[in-house]
C-alpha cells in the first residue's frame, strides 16, 4: 500500500495566503476615486534644502528658493540658474534648466545628484550647510548702464576675441522707475557675455566670432532669443520677475546651433 506523506503545515499556508492575496477585489490595493480605482502613487520628493552642496568633497553650489522657483548658483559664479521642476519616477523630482537639460535631480529618498557639462552621468551631492552668499549681484545705476554694457563689450574682445556691442532702450531704462527692467536687461546681457566665454573653446567659435557682433535687448511678453544676421536678440519678460531672462546656457546653445558654417542665419 503505498504511503502519503502528511503536507507540512508551513507549506500549505504559504500556498493559501498567496492563493488568497490573488483572490482579493482590486480595492485592496488601490484608492479608489470617483470613476474607478487609481493605483497609489509615492508623494514626490521634496524640493532640495537651501544652502551650500558638496560634490566630490569639494562645495560645488549653492540653492534657495524664490517662490515656487529653486535657484542654482556654483560656487565661484555669479549666474543665478532658476530651475523647473518636474516629478520623477518613484517619488522623484528632475530640475531642469531653461535648456530642457537636467540640473538637479532628487531620489524619492532624498539624496541629490548634480549633473554639469564635465559630469553627465551625475555625481551625488550632499547637503554641507545652511551658508548662503548673496545670489543677486549689485545692481547698475540707469546713468551707469551703457558704460556697463561697453564694458561687457571690451571684456569679450580682450579674452575672447569677439567684437560683440550691444544695443537696447538706454534712455528708457535709464529712468528712476526702470529699476526691475533694468535689473533684467543687465542680466541678459552679462548672460550673453557668459555665453561666450562657454563657446570660446567650442569648434564653432571661429564661425560664431566672425558672424556673430550685436546683443539686441528688448522687453516682450516672455524670455526668449531670436537669431538673424549675426544680430542676437535677448528678449526679457519683467512680469515674471527675476526669472524672466534666458540663461547663459540658453544663449550658447542657439549661438552654437545657428552658426553651423553652412547655414544662412
Amino acid at each position: 500500500m503505498p504511503q502519503i506523506k502528511a503536507t507540512r503545515p508551513l507549506a500549505v499556508l504559504g500556498v493559501l495566503g498567496l492563493a488568497f492575496a490573488l483572490a482579493l477585489p482590486l480595492r485592496t490595493f488601490a484608492a479608489e476615486e470617483p470613476g474607478g480605482p487609481r493605483l497609489l502613487l509615492p508623494p514626490a520628493a521634496p524640493l532640495p534644502a537651501d544652502g551650500r552642496y558638496l560634490a566630490d568633497d569639494q562645495l560645488k553650489f549653492m540653492i534657495d528658493h524664490d517662490g515656487e522657483r529653486t535657484r542654482l548658483r556654483f560656487i565661484g559664479g555669479d549666474e543665478v540658474f532658476y530651475l523647473l521642476s518636474e516629478p520623477a519616477p518613484l517619488g522623484g523630482r528632475v530640475l531642469k534648466y531653461d535648456t530642457g537639460e537636467v540640473a538637479l535631480q532628487v531620489a524619492g529618498w532624498g539624496g541629490v545628484t548634480l549633473y554639469t557639462a564635465e559630469e553627465k552621468s551625475g555625481v551625488p551631492a550632499e547637503w554641507a550647510d545652511g551658508n548662503i552668499d548673496d545670489f543677486d549681484l549689485k545692481p547698475v545705476a540707469g546713468k551707469d548702464l551703457k558704460a556697463f554694457a561697453a564694458r561687457l563689450s571690451q571684456t569679450m574682445l580682450t579674452a575672447f576675441d569677439f567684437a560683440v556691442g550691444f544695443t537696447t532702450e538706454w534712455d528708457d531704462l535709464a529712468t528712476a522707475d526702470a529699476e526691475k527692467d533694468r535689473a533684467l536687461a543687465v542680466d541678459a546681457m552679462r548672460n550673453a557675455a557668459r555665453a561666450v566665454a562657454l563657446i570660446s573653446e567650442s569648434p564653432k567659435r571661429a564661425v560664431i566670432a566672425e558672424r556673430f557682433h550685436l546683443v539686441r535687448v528688448v522687453e516682450a511678453a516672455q524670455p526668449g532669443l531670436k537669431l538673424q544676421e549675426g544680430t542676437l536678440t535677448i528678449s526679457y519678460a519683467p512680469q515674471l520677475g527675476s526669472s524672466g531672462r534666458p540663461s547663459s546656457l540658453a544663449i550658447a546653445k542657439l549661438l552654437q546651433a545657428g552658426f553651423n558654417p553652412a547655414a544662412k542665419t
